[in-house]
């Protein structure tokens, strides 16, 4: 662990008086509102920020010290859980946002990301050098800071969570000082807290992750029948180096998406195509009209999503490059939904994914039998293997399934049908919500994962102690407090 005393990062000190003045040539606001993009949280914070540099990151954390006021950071708020809503200091980092590639060591070459790069940004830079992650999220817009302190993931046997890609990730901690976690430095157990922190150990300034060279992938869609998929789930996942289920709620059928290498020439339309990117947008729009319908008129819902099935591309055999593979949809964040997502560890004989499947179709029966339609768009199935950060959902041996249901419903309606589902979800070993999805709306869901996730929650806050990063947890909000300071 290395803490830098670069002379140029080094923020005079303020003299305390009855009101501390606001950091000099740093942009903010005054009670000024924030929303998630999913609409599922807001707060109005005392002050929000808007650095552009590491010393704006080291100028608000002391002043935070200093007026005793805690901190949380946002980026594009796709996260629909309420990791981000504070009451004083809220910080804005879409400004941090330089790439670059670090070929130092030509074994094992990696990118260097700072917080406030969106996924677009550093795909950008990795492909102009020939390099790609091996996994990802499918938005483009998301922003790394957030992704990584929340082990967003993307789907592969053989992948784990981003956040398992970090090298080294530098924090401003709480005493203002800017503090690198690397690989081969620090134990394995401090870089596995470090990783996936949830924004607990200080202001993610930059993050360096493995990357490797890029390659080409068969990639598959097919529909096939909705039952025998699920009879034959296990041969299906396994054959594959990547597969993920979709299914629409009252279709007979399953969109089953693939990828394997291969060495081939491409034969798809250029990723970097004005026409698809502005047929994306326009189809987007269109479908986020209709489930605007849909709320009104949920009668129609059996019927709608039969056609919401019909449209998707789930019918495609080509060679195409592992990003464009990843990121196969365009302008999906256009649509502001509902998502609950849980994970669980897959048993040998995926019984317990076969059960996962079955508990939405029966959920779904059951409340179409009364005339509700709270499920409305799609069910997402998808598997990774286990991950070493401590806070992860996927944390451990063996690999795990994350399964998901997507929504836009009447809100009371959809939080008490996926609160149900999840109640039965979290019955499978080793279960636990998404850091970014809804979950609060689950009855005792926070007993849940401390139960869960214990042992893990004790390490991660012995070596935050032990560390001295936040003795005060300026960092913290509500949500983290009942999660992480409460005893079971």
């Amino acid at each position: 662990m290395r803490i830098f005393h670069n002379p140029h990062l080094q923020i005079a000190s303020k003299k305390i008086t009855s009101e501390v003045s606001l950091p000099n040539q740093i942009r903010c606001r005054k009670n000024y509102p924030w929303k998630n993009w999913g609409e599922t949280a807001s707060c109005q914070p005392e002050i929000s920020f808007y650095p552009e540099k590491v010393e704006d990151l080291i100028d608000i954390v002391k002043f935070a010290r200093n007026t005793k006021k805690r901190i949380r950071v946002a980026a594009t708020g796709h996260s629909w859980s309420k990791l981000i809503p504070t009451d004083d200091i809220l910080v804005y980092v879409h400004k941090l946002n330089h790439v670059e590639m670090d070929f130092s060591d030509q074994e094992k070459p990696k990118v260097l990301i700072e917080c406030g790069a969106t996924v677009k940004e550093v795909n950008n830079v990795l492909e102009r050098h020939g390099y790609a992650l091996p996994l990802n999220i499918v938005l483009e817009s998301a922003r790394f800071g957030g992704l990584i302190a929340t082990g967003s993931h993307g789907s592969g046997w053989n992948n784990s969570t981003l956040s398992d890609l970090v090298h080294s990730i530098e924090i401003v901690i709480a005493s203002g000082q800017l503090q690198r976690f690397e690989t081969g430095i620090d134990d394995d157990e401090v870089m596995n807290a470090a990783k996936l922190n949830l924004g607990m150990f200080g202001i993610t300034y930059r993050m360096k992750l493995y990357v490797q060279k890029s390659y080409t992938v068969r990639a598959v869609d097919r529909r096939a029948p909705l039952l025998e998929t699920i009879e034959n789930i296990k041969e299906l996942i396994i054959s594959h180096e990547n597969c993920d289920l979709f299914w629409w709620p009252f279709c007979d059928q399953i969109w089953i998406k693939s990828w394997d290498k291969i060495d081939a020439e491409i034969t798809a339309k250029p990723r970097k195509n004005l026409w698809y990117d502005f047929e994306a947008a326009i189809t987007s729009r269109l479908f986020r009209e209709t489930l605007k319908l849909l709320k009104r008129f949920p009668q129609l819902t059996p019927e709608m999503c039969k056609l919401f099935f019909k449209m998707t591309p789930s019918v495609r055999d080509d060679i195409v490059d592992l990003v464009e593979a990843i990121h196969y949809r365009r302008s999906i964040e256009v649509t502001k939904v509902g998502c609950l997502e849980i994970a669980f560890k897959v048993d040998p004989d995926f019984e317990n994914v076969k059960k996962a499947i079955n508990i939405v179709l029966e959920k779904n029966r059951e409340y179409a039998a009364k005339g509700k339609y709270p499920l409305n768009l799609t069910m997402n199935v998808r598997f990774i293997n286990g991950s070493q950060c401590l806070l992860s959902p996927a944390f451990g041996e063996g690999h795990t399934c994350f399964i998901e249901i997507l929504s836009r419903a009447d809100q009371k309606e959809w939080e008490q049908f996926s609160s149900e589902v999840a109640l039965q979800w979290l019955k499978l070993p080793k279960a636990l919500p998404h850091w970014a999805k809804e979950f609060e709306h689950i009855p005792g869901i926070t007993t849940h994962i401390r139960r869960e996730m214990g042992d893990n929650i004790n390490i991660f806050n012995d070596i935050k102690q032990r560390l001295k990063l936040d003795i005060d947890n300026i960092f913290m909000n509500d949500l983290l407090m009942k999660i992480f300071l409460v005893k079971s």
